[in-house]
């Protein structure tokens, strides 16, 4: 059994999805699909428009409107703003399909519902429950089902899902100001609510910590993200944030007194942000428009940093106070470069009103990619485990940025590094390493084994597994060969006696929670990458992306 391993990463993996088709109420009605539901347990609801095992786009997916959701009154148990929603309608069997019916919750997931037409109104009603998800391996699912709030006398929020069957029935209206729906109950203390369940027990789950009293799904209208001008050549550029140990590579354009940053998110390479010069000076506005996924509108946002130090990992960011209106960063004409503010962080966010995000930058620095000899920067072990001989492995995750001494931008295809065992390098050999084409001691910065996982990279972070056993100590260094100009780092060395592994116990912390990157609550993160939500007492929330391995 592989153990977990986490660790910060600097670049995730989305896809984005196409713009569905703009459509009115009465379009919907007239939406020319063939779409036929059909159920697994009666439960599942899925429209078939596409072969079994791919994927739902919705180019095809004729007759689906997409819907910007908007929380309404402040009643929220969960974030709204920035979610998004789609509605597929069936115009031969009145059958229409709410994807993405919780905030940020199973997404991809639908639940089923029909056309009503009463007292001159028209509204799609969905009965619940239904089952939004159920996994075979666990014998477990997702229901949504209708609950009703109670407040307990220390004022802590509770759903307890409802007996009577006429009331699990929860109706989306629509609503011509804004060319949407509002999602309605007969009452207001009733909601949507996730519960994770066991097929083969009875009963309404456990309360799974998503659960949504009234929104409205508002025509998002245009939304078209910045691009390079027309004729403009964008050069190579980097982009280091994060203390200066990490970056990744950008496109840059000047064009008057316009700034133009392409690839800032890797979610959206093709994507820019603006800033505007003035003098020594660039300001970036927020709430810049990036690009769609799936379950979100990507906005760019900022926000001040606190940092919480600490002896084994140094700086863990906190993210405090409001959101910025903008960043003021300075600019040097002569070098080329743009430096903001260490104190404060860019976001790839959800919304503009709060802090839900997929990727964020501290304090980042923005300067031309100059091909040339660099001496890499120390690597960062972040995390280890001495070998066990009851799992048959050990392994570390290390941070190798893409940076030189001087602050040069390094190029991955250029660079390997070294582990030492003992202060002595190690060579991995396919018979000890069955994903490893060859003998190694020198390895390639984005190498991977596959199915294997013996290494694994995530953005700046490499994931180890190796079968040494007897050693006290290990060690990374970073080589970068330009042109047969080679240059090595430091080797950084770790003594596996010090502690199993340098996670930290934060003594005053109430509660860790892991979410997946559309934003769904996983109860048991299997192999992938999450982000990871700490609450400590007094309200202060800690949130990073981390790296779990296959069990």
């Amino acid at each position: 059994m592989k153990n977990y391993f986490y660790a910060f990463v600097v670049a995730i993996f989305a896809t984005t999805a196409m713009y569905a088709q703009d459509a009115s109420f009465a379009d919907l009605l007239k939406a020319p699909t063939e779409v036929n539901a059909y159920t697994e347990g009666d439960v599942i609801w899925e429209p078939p428009c596409v072969a079994a095992g791919e994927s739902i786009t919705y180019e095809y997916e004729l007759g689906c409107k997409g819907f910007d959701r908007v929380g309404l009154d402040d009643v929220l148990y969960d974030t709204q703003d920035g979610g998004r929603a789609y509605i597929v309608a069936s115009t031969t069997t009145n059958e229409y399909y709410i994807k993405n019916p919780l905030p940020r919750t199973m997404i991809g997931s639908y639940i089923k519902g029909e056309l009503i037409e009463k007292d001159n109104e028209k509204y799609i009603e969905c009965k619940l429950p239904q089952l939004l998800n159920a996994r075979e391996s666990s014998n477990a699912g997702v229901k949504i089902v209708v609950g009703k709030k109670i407040i307990n006398p220390d004022g802590m929020i509770f759903y307890e899902p409802v007996e009577n069957e006429e009331e699990k029935v929860v109706r989306y209206v629509y609503d011509e100001a804004t060319n949407g729906y509002i999602m309605e109950f007969d009452d207001p203390d009733k909601a949507l609510v996730a519960t994770y369940i066991y097929l083969d027990e009875e009963g309404d789950g456990i309360f799974a910590g998503a659960a949504v009293e009234r929104v409205i799904y508002k025509d998002p209208g245009e939304k078209v993200p910045v691009e390079f001008p027309d004729r403009v050549m964008a050069q190579d550029w980097g982009m280091i944030y994060s203390n200066g140990i990490r970056v990744h590579n950008i496109k840059c354009a000047i064009v008057g007194n316009k700034v133009y940053l392409g690839s800032v998110s890797p979610l959206f390479p093709g994507n820019c942000v603006v800033g505007t010069i003035n003098g020594d000076k660039v300001t970036f506005e927020a709430n810049q428009f990036i690009g769609a996924t799936d379950a979100t509108y990507e906005y760019l946002v900022f926000s001040k940093v606190h940092y919480i130090s600490s002896e084994e990992r140094g700086d863990v960011y906190d993210f405090e106070g409001e959101l910025l209106p903008s960043c003021e960063a300075t600019y040097d004409a002569v070098a080329k470069t743009i430096s903001c503010p260490m104190d404060v962080a860019w976001f790839c966010n959800a919304g503009t009103t709060s802090l839900y995000y997929s990727d964020f930058w501290v304090g980042p620095m923005f300067m031309p990619n100059v091909p040339g000899p660099a001496t890499p920067s120390d690597p960062e072990i972040i995390e280890w485990l001495a070998y066990e001989p009851a799992i048959g492995y050990g392994g570390f995750i290390v941070d190798l940025p893409l940076l030189g001494t001087n602050f040069e931008i390094l190029n991955p295809e250029n660079y390997t590094y070294i582990v030492y065992f003992d202060g002595e390098p190690f060579t991995f050999t396919p018979e000890e390493y069955p994903g490893v084409p060859e003998a190694m001691t020198e390895i390639p910065y984005n190498f991977q084994d596959g199915a294997v996982e013996d290494f694994r990279v995530d953005g700046t972070s490499h994931i180890v597994c190796f079968r040494a056993d007897g050693y006290e100590s290990f060690g990374v260094q970073g080589v970068y060969n330009f042109e047969g100009d080679v240059r090595k780092s430091n080797v950084i060395t770790q003594e596996f006696s010090s502690v199993a592994n340098n996670r930290i116990d934060y003594p005053e912390v109430k509660a860790i929670e892991f979410y997946d990157l559309s934003g769904r609550k996983v109860i048991e993160p299997e192999a992938g990458i999450y982000i990871k939500r700490i609450s400590f007492e007094g309200g202060k929330v800690i949130t990073e992306k981390v790296v779990v391995r296959r069990k």
